[in-house]
């Protein structure tokens, strides 16, 4: 017989938008918890995901979507290091991560004075603002690394011209650009050869095959593991990040994130981990601590949070 699945519905606040295709700033996502272990479904309807009451739908049917894949793995996996009175972190050492920024003076300010060499910022929204904004805090910050996402929201044309814009000065700092437009081998050829700029797939990451330099995964909604092992092949190198969802999924980010670190020495650059900052405080983010470039995994069994969520209320679904 199956295990019971709960859900305990949230919402996360962000004082802006946290992407070029979104204007939201409430997140609405759930926890699930099946059998003693917990997961995370936080979808982005924005950027094709099945929106959060499909998803319960779906899992109701006995269907899956990779969110819910993801959600369910994570619970089994936290829930077989709860049974055994274990953190998932034990032996293991998350990489650094860089800060993920608004378009604001004071969150780059305070990003630096926390310790950060990287950032990584969303374009595509209002491309002239964007743009006088960044050359702004490159020129403030002369020693920060950039990596830029547009989030497929370009076509070949748009992004040549958003790069023919950029100074050389700037272009130096950049650490590659992710998801310019839509992934096409030979556009993303092109624009390789053309710009010198090393460029990230993160949308069609599983279907990519050659002309990119950094694989972006995301646990909550990719299948690791073979593109691990592709990267491993042809030397791409490889970036986690969370879902910019609630804690719980970016501590499962994490926890990928050091075990492929931990499989593949060398392999895993800087990672884009420290989302929580980017949302108003509650008390699972304040588990999380600082945003900074070190990530301090949350304490007690399997993913942590152990308390705050036996506190919570839990809804059976199926």
């Amino acid at each position: 017989m199956k295990k019971p699945v709960y859900i305990h519905r949230y919402t996360l606040m962000s004082p802006g938008a946290l992407n070029a295709s979104s204007t939201r700033h409430r997140h609405e996502g759930a926890l699930i918890k099946v059998g003693n272990g917990y997961g995370c479904m936080h979808p982005w309807p924005e950027l094709g995901d099945v929106p959060l009451e499909g998803l319960f739908q779906i899992l109701k049917e006995g269907g899956s979507t990779p969110t819910i894949r993801a959600a369910l793995n994570c619970a089994r996996e936290d829930g077989k290091a709860r049974a055994e009175g274990r953190s998932l972190f034990d032996g293991l050492h998350v990489p650094l991560s860089h800060a993920t920024l608004m378009m604001d003076e004071e969150d780059f300010e305070q990003a630096v004075a926390s310790g950060f060499t990287t950032v990584k910022v969303k374009m595509g929204r209002d491309l002239e603002k964007e743009r006088e904004f960044a050359l702004a805090q490159a020129e403030k910050f002369p020693a920060l690394q950039w990596r830029i996402d547009f989030n497929n929201l370009l076509g070949r044309g748009g992004i040549e011209q958003v790069l023919k814009s950029f100074p050389e000065e700037f272009r130096e700092k950049i650490d590659f650009i992710e998801d310019p437009c839509v992934y096409d081998s030979s556009c993303w050829k092109n624009l390789r050869t053309r710009y010198g700029i090393p460029l990230a797939v993160d949308r069609d990451v599983e279907l990519a095959t050659s002309h990119y330099s950094v694989a972006i995964l995301k646990p909550a909604v990719h299948v690791v593991n073979p593109v691990l092992e592709r990267c491993h092949l042809d030397g791409s190198r490889v970036v986690f990040t969370s879902y910019m969802d609630h804690p719980l999924g970016q501590a499962y980010a994490a926890w990928r994130a050091a075990g492929a670190a931990k499989e593949y020495p060398g392999m895993i650059d800087t990672c884009g981990l420290m989302t929580h900052g980017l949302f108003e405080s509650d008390e699972f983010t304040k588990r999380m601590g600082d945003v900074a470039p070190v990530f301090t995994p949350p304490s007690g069994n399997g993913l942590g949070f152990d308390d705050l969520l036996e506190a919570l209320s839990w809804e059976r679904l199926i």
